[in-house]
């Protein structure tokens, strides 16, 4: 037997067709160029892929593509053949189809080689591919997939390939399905907005859409959206009305021109309503009048935006992305001026991370962090003059991570934070001084200017202070262990804005994007009670002060990805009405306002992470550049575990707006969704039977609330609840008890708990067993605890801890390794008395080992030497003794700036 799928689908396809290379790959299928052995010519074979052919089987797939095999037009590609072929190896059947293979090129290459086409010859493609269009339309098949590279050019003519397969594939297995297993059906780039917004009744209108942005970009040699993400283009589809062709390129003739934007209309009563309109339409730019616009006919734009909120959202929560664009809304109340965002520009473009930016004054500068998370540098670039504009890096390569630049009111000075406390450097690099220590547990810190430049506004704990310019600092109010962070002083004075809660998200570096609650306060600055501008039930973060100090722009998940919200103050710091939304889908991660109010700079933050498994060797470690990719589509998923039968991941994910609970065959194949709570749920861990699934959720404002339910989804038990955090729970092996840690507690409050369950099924008071804090484990009498505490590494060669489940004494465990190692999390081995260590090495590749309960020598059984595949920060892995499982994450983000304005609101 082989192992490689190549050769298993070779094999399959034995004595039908000889693959001969891979030719492409897209969201559904991988291509190949083959010999058909049977009639001895070159045949293009599309394999579908693994995951989805596990949902459909053959007899239904073969029964839904009957219809798109019917389809005969002289620009339809025919489909030849398609059907099923038996994998050796005992994986799902290989489904396939078979089209002849176009000696050419695809519209794709051809506007990648050439840009936008000559006017005459793009409307001839446009007018061949709208008459495959009413053809197929005519028979009942809509292609959902329109875009040059589904268009063939062999010689002068065009031919539309992979007719009725979207569709076909959708009617299989319903479009919410094919969503959650994360393929998208549909490219973002020319997708009408009710195919975006996973509409049950997509009709034939969609295509018209595509057609639209397909000719848009022959023309003009970029379609009408464009987006460093899916997420981008889907929401600027749904929001923005598109730049008129003819501004793009003012030769295209008017009728052609009206044909684009007519297409591209939101509505779909709006477009053309056949693709034999347009067929007419066109017909008329080969007549003497063609190049004007008749009597009978008027130019259109495209219409304003729709604006409903949850048609919007959801188009964003159906279409499994975590990011979009900027987004225009007017705000739909009396009152301020609408706020009006102008065309985006992107300011860097490295990979890896850009984060808060920060305008200069006078709105000529921006000074930002970018680097690795754990050791970030400041840099300041001028806004404007493209790729030539000067970068400069502010501070040195060196010492402890800088965040959050703020530009003195003169605009000669930045202050920024770091874990030693608050510095002070000159706005184009100099010496930077410490003007404020941190405390002694030596955490992130936060600063910000007053308005004189001779005060400013950090925190001791949870303690806010004002220091002044004599060195001098009071205190101006305790918030009561709520870490405050992320400050920003009103532009008269009075007011100090800042974030209580969640300061990962900001400012953290294995946690940064943390998802969790947090809250926007106010202070008054001369002192007195704060106020709570919004709510802490979901994140509200990076508040920045509108010109007139009685405003303030901040950023909320609180209706799907993380938008843009503006809020009224009075002079009181007392939120004047419920806070509105300015942009849609944006996932913006911090925002910042020039003092004049008309240029507003964002980060854009992505996460992205999979479950990725590698097959365990009898003697040495697997590979991770080895390991296949379990999970699949845009998603963070922060926690995962193996059910004690190997037969399921449990895993949470944001596929679907928050993060939900899901499970899914080690196998791979479509997630069942457990949980559709609006709140979070993360860290799901199935009972030794089977029977039900233990993990901690988003109650009451934090992760405060160990939870209970039937494995397959269900109702809900809380086995413990407190203050503070609580996470990390695991059963113990007789399925009567859980462990979890209480973290974030102040004074020491916190530790490791056990929890047991009563006779009649209900659940006890919780006991604090240990009082240090971190991912803790039963071992397999049910005696001990181990721990990988969070706080540090432990002294020596003591990597964890055991700890008595009823209380006393901790014990080290000794551990030996090939170098030094620091464990960061804990679990318990699924095979013979050992643990599972996630070490890192200081002097060497990183990696997953296991060592014995009772200490000893480790094995590295994972290497993690694939620099492409890092995986999570979070330290999330599991097995099931046969294979290894982790979590790989891609965190990226860049800085934008774009122009404000106001109108009078309606």
């Amino acid at each position: 037997m082989t192992d490689s799928p190549l050769d298993r689908l070779r094999a399959a396809l034995a004595g039908r067709y000889a693959l001969l290379r891979e030719i492409g790959s897209g969201g559904m299928a991988t291509v190949y160029l083959a010999e058909d052995e049977r009639h001895h010519r070159k045949v293009a074979v599309k394999v579908l892929r693994p995951e989805l052919a596990a949902t459909l089987g053959p007899e239904r797939f073969s029964r839904e593509i009957e219809i798109a095999a019917g389809l005969q037009h002289p620009h339809i590609l025919p489909l030849l053949d398609s059907g099923g072929a038996p994998d050796a190896a005992g994986g799902a059947e290989f489904l396939y189809y078979v089209m002849p293979y176009v000696e050419g090129e695809s519209l794709r290459e051809r506007v990648a080689r050439q840009g936008e086409l000559p006017i005459a010859e793009a409307a001839r493609i446009l007018a061949e591919v709208a008459d495959a269009l009413m053809y197929a339309h005519a028979h009942g098949v809509v292609h959902r997939d329109i875009k040059p590279d589904n268009v063939l050019l062999s010689g002068r003519h065009a031919l539309v390939t992979d007719f009725g397969v979207a569709k076909a594939v959708s009617e299989a297995t319903g479009r919410q399905q094919l969503t959650t297993a994360g393929v998208a059906l549909g490219t973002p780039a020319y997708m009408a907005p009710e195919q975006a917004a996973a509409d049950p009744s997509i009709d034939h209108r969609a295509d018209i859409y595509a057609l639209g942005a397909l000719g848009y970009e022959l023309l003009t040699g970029a379609p009408p959206f464009t987006g460093f993400s899916a997420q981008a283009v889907l929401a600027a589809h749904m929001t923005q009305a598109p730049q008129p062709v003819t501004e793009r390129r003012p030769a295209v003739p008017p009728v052609l021109a009206e044909v684009i934007m007519r297409a591209l209309a939101k509505r779909p009563a709006d477009r053309w309503q056949s693709a034999q309109e347009i067929v007419e339409r066109l017909e008329l730019l080969g007549t003497p009048s063609g190049g004007t616009t008749p009597t009978s006919t008027r130019v259109v734009a495209a219409p304003r935006p729709r604006r409903s909120r949850t048609a919007l959202w959801a188009g964003l929560a159906g279409a499994a992305v975590a990011l979009a664009a900027v987004a225009v809304l007017a705000l739909r109340r009396r009152g301020p001026p609408d706020l009006v965002l102008g065309r985006a520009t992107q300011v860097t473009f490295d990979a890896g991370l850009e984060l808060d930016p920060a305008i200069s004054p006078d709105g000529k500068f921006i000074a930002y962090a970018a680097g690795p998370a754990e050791r970030m540098r400041l840099f300041v670039r001028q806004i404007g003059g493209g790729g030539a504009a000067q970068t400069i890096a502010l501070t040195p390569d060196s010492g402890a991570s800088q965040r959050q630049p703020r530009w003195s009111p003169d605009g000669s000075r930045l202050l920024y934070s770091t874990d030693d406390g608050v510095y002070e450097v000159p706005a184009l690099g100099g010496r930077p001084r410490l003007i404020a220590r941190a405390q002694p547990e030596g955490r992130q810190e936060s600063a910000a200017w007053a308005p004189d430049g001779r005060r400013f506004v950090f925190a001791h704990g949870d303690t806010v202070m004002v220091h002044d310019e004599s060195g001098a600092e009071h205190a101006l109010a305790t918030l009561g262990g709520n870490d405050p962070h992320s400050y920003v002083w009103s532009p008269d004075g009075s007011m100090i804005a800042l974030v209580a809660g969640n300061a990962n998200f900001s400012l953290g570096s294995v946690l940064l994007g943390n998802i969790g609650p947090s809250a926007i306060w106010i202070l008054p600055a001369q002192g007195g009670a704060p106020v709570h501008v919004t709510d802490g039930a979901s994140l509200d973060v990076s508040p920045t002060w509108l010109p007139d100090s009685r405003g303030l722009l901040f950023i909320s998940n609180r209706d799907g990805p993380r938008d843009v919200y503006r809020v009224t103050v009075t002079s009181h710091g007392e939120p004047a009405g419920s806070a509105a939304r300015v942009t849609f889908g944006l996932g913006a991660h911090s925002i910042s306002l020039a003092a004049d109010g008309r240029r507003l700079a964002y980060s854009i933050f992505t996460t992205q992470s999979n479950i990725w498994a590698a097959a365990i060797p009898s003697e040495g470690a697997a590979s991770m550049s080895a390991a296949h990719q379990v999970t699949m589509g845009n998603q963070l998923i922060e926690s995962f575990s193996v059910s004690p039968d190997g037969r399921w991941l449990y895993f949470d994910s944001n596929r679907n707006g928050n993060q939900d609970l899901y499970r899914m065959p080690v196998t791979g194949g479509q997630p069942e969704q457990l949980t559709s709570n609006p709140a979070d749920e993360f860290w799901p861990v199935a009972s030794p039977d089977g029977r039900e699934v233990a993990f901690h959720a988003v109650r009451a404002g934090g992760r405060r609330a160990i939870v209970v339910m039937p494995a397959g989804g269900g109702p809900e038990q809380i086995a413990a609840a407190g203050r503070w955090q609580n996470r990390y729970a695991h059963w113990s092996p007789d399925g009567r008890a859980l462990c979890f840690s209480e973290t974030e507690a102040p004074n020491g409050q916190g530790g490791v708990f056990v929890v047991r369950r009563n006779a009649d099924g209900s659940w006890g008071e919780p006991k604090k067993v240990y009082g240090k804090t971190g991912p803790a484990a039963w071992t397999r009498d049910g005696k001990w605890l181990i721990l990988s505490p969070d706080s540090g590494t432990l002294p020596g060669s003591v990597h964890a801890m055991l700890i008595p489940v009823d209380g006393g004494p901790a014990q080290p465990i000794r551990t030996e390794f090939d170098s030094a190692a620091l464990a960061v999390h804990a679990g318990t081995w699924p095979v013979g008395n050992a643990i599972g260590l996630e070490p890192i090495l200081p002097n060497g590749i990183p990696g997953l080992w296991v060592l014995p309960e009772a200490g000893g020598r480790g094995r590295m059984i994972m290497r993690f030497d694939d620099p492409a595949r890092e995986p999570s920060s979070r330290g999330s892995w599991d097995s099931d003794g046969k294979t290894a499982y982790v979590v790989v994450e891609d965190r990226q983000s860049d800085v934008y700036v774009t122009d404000v304005s106001a109108r009078p609101s309606p």
